[in-house]
């Protein structure tokens, strides 16, 4: 892969990591969601403070991430397809879950049933996502090499862990473990973003240095 492109790469997971913690803002907007309670998709309740910003961050998020996933998918990296998937996945459920808000926050009061389609959707996209960034978590941290291998296995670590509690508790009738576990999750993607785009330099470098077979 060409240095432009990697650099153009890096800059936008860049972003994309950024864009997608963007709970982060959920005290400057003023948003009434306790995300130890609620979930972090109750910022995006339209009549919520600041949705329009949790939105945007989302799709953002999601636009980057999937063409990112199309560069990996048509770069020249053996192995790459998979995580390639993984980052399509994820950015395409991302912004379907923004253009597809939850239109009530539970957290705040009993919601409607006419709520419930929309949080149907977005939560069947959600799942999608994360389950591709998690799997694209664990890929590469299998595929990284020296310290961007050991930050690549802590980010899967938690990123999985995070997702297996949320599941546990969901089927156990709650929330999915509300918003303390969703925010280390979220964080732990934001970062798989820049280490991927990381990880293609290093691919590139390391097969700079290969020396190319001598011919007869």
């Amino acid at each position: 892969m060409r240095r432009p492109l990697l650099v153009l790469a890096v800059v936008a997971a860049v972003v994309a990591a950024v864009a997608n913690a963007n709970f982060l803002l959920a005290p400057a907007v003023g948003a009434r969601i306790d995300l130890a309670v609620g979930v972090i998709s109750e910022l995006s309740v339209p009549t919520e403070p600041g949705a329009v910003w949790f939105r945007l961050g989302d799709g953002t998020a999601g636009v980057l991430a999937a063409v990112l996933g199309i560069v990996l998918w048509r770069s020249a990296f053996r192995h790459a397809r998979f995580r390639a998937l993984c980052l399509l996945a994820f950015g395409l459920g991302t912004l379907v879950s923004a253009v597809v808000p939850v239109t009530c926050a539970p957290s705040l009061g009993p919601c409607p049933a006419s709520s419930e389609t929309a949080e149907l959707v977005h939560d069947g996209v959600s799942v999608l996502a994360t389950t591709g960034a998690v799997l694209g978590g664990v890929e590469l941290a299998w595929r990284a090499r020296g310290v961007l291998k050991a930050l690549a296995v802590l980010t899967a670590l938690v990123s999985a862990g995070c997702g297996l509690y949320e599941v546990v508790t969901f089927f156990q009738g709650g929330n999915g473990g509300g918003g303390n576990s969703q925010r280390w999750q979220v964080l732990s993607v934001s970062a798989w973003l820049v280490l991927e785009a990381l990880s293609w330099g290093q691919r590139s470098t390391r097969q700079s240095a290969t020396p190319a077979p001598a011919s007869r």
